[in-house]
């Protein structure tokens, strides 16, 4: 009776290794899960604002009037234009790039809100859109990955 309780041992063990296996990928699926929740939603309210400026913006002929260099040899295009009531107004952009994307005196075609022309942002599709759809692709990726996960957590 002992010699049979002794082969038991090693498959009960195998079993609970399975299980415990199955249980990691499942609270790792979660983890993604929850993530891409986050990124998904964050990519809603990004693409939700970028589109409410879009519908009460104005806009404005520009000039790249600096090229500041970041730290990283990465350079961060520095623009000038005049708002609809006249008033002059200079922004840099929220990105930088290695080689430059604008030479000093380049015109840009420039958005902004009245009530905000400081905020002012280059009116392109990837200096609009490049952050949402970096937060959808990654979102999408973390989603993949939980459904993936999920499976092979429900399979074993």
């Amino acid at each position: 009776m002992g010699e049979g309780r002794r082969r038991a041992e090693p498959w009960r063990l195998r079993v609970e290794r399975a299980r415990q296996g199955r249980l990691l990928f499942w609270r790792v699926g979660c983890i993604f899960g929850i993530v891409a929740v986050v990124l998904a939603t964050a990519c809603f309210f990004s693409y939700r604002q970028n589109r409410k400026l879009q519908a009460r913006a104005d806009h404005a002929a520009g000039t790249v009037v600096e090229l500041r260099r970041g730290g990283d040899s990465t350079y961060r295009p520095v623009m000038s234009f005049r708002t609809a009531q006249g008033q002059s107004v200079t922004f840099a952009t929220s990105w930088a790039t290695n080689p430059p994307a604008y030479r000093v005196g380049d015109p840009v075609s420039v958005i902004y809100d009245a009530a905000a022309p400081d905020q002012a942002r280059i009116d392109g599709f990837l200096a609009f859109w490049a952050g949402t759809l970096i937060l959808g692709f990654v979102a999408g990726v973390f989603g993949l990955l939980f459904a993936i996960l999920m499976i092979v957590a429900k399979r074993g």
